[in-house]
C-alpha cells in the first residue's frame, strides 16, 4: 500500500461493514419482482396474448345478461380455443405408450450398433488375414 492510499485506509478503518437490513432485502425483492413483471408484460404484449384476452373479455361483457354463461371460465376457454376438458388418464396412457415405443427403439439401436461392431470386427480380421504373408 503506497502513501497516497493510506488516507483512504485510515478513513475506512473506523467504518464497520454495513449489514443488509430487512428494508434492503425487501427493496431488492421488489426490484426483482418489478423486473420480472416488466419482462412478462413485454412478452404478453409481443405475443398478442393481452390483445386476445382483452377481446374475449370484451365479447363476454357485450353479451346480454340473460345470455351470459353461468361459468365465465368456460366462455373464456371457448373464446381462447382452449380444451374444455383434459383427459388426464388418456394423456398418461399415451405417454406410457410413447415411452414403451422409445424403449423399443433404443433396444433396436443397441442391437444394430452391436451388429455394426461385429461386422467391423469381421472386416478387420479379413483384412488382417489378407495382409498375412504366411498364406
Amino acid at each position: 500500500v503506497d502513501a497516497s492510499s493510506t488516507w483512504l485506509l485510515d478513513l475506512l478503518g473506523d467504518v464497520e461493514p454495513r449489514r443488509a437490513t430487512e428494508a434492503d432485502t425487501r427493496a431488492c425483492r421488489e426490484a426483482k419482482f418489478t423486473e420480472i413483471r416488466k419482462e412478462l408484460e413485454s412478452i404478453i404484449t409481443k405475443t398478442g396474448v393481452k390483445e386476445t384476452i382483452t377481446k374475449a373479455l370484451a365479447s363476454l361483457q357485450r353479451l346480454p345478461a340473460e345470455r351470459r354463461p353461468k361459468n365465465p371460465f368456460i366462455f373464456m376457454q371457448r373464446a381462447l380455443h382452449g380444451p374444455l376438458s383434459i383427459d388426464v388418464d388418456a394423456l398418461r396412457r399415451k405417454c406410457a405408450e410413447q415411452i414403451m415405443q422409445l424403449n423399443e427403439k433404443n433396444r433396436q439401436i443397441h442391437l444394430l450398433k452391436k451388429e455394426i461392431r461385429r461386422v467391423e470386427q469381421e472386416i478387420k480380421e479379413a483384412e488382417d488375414d489378407s495382409d498375412d504373408p504366411g498364406l
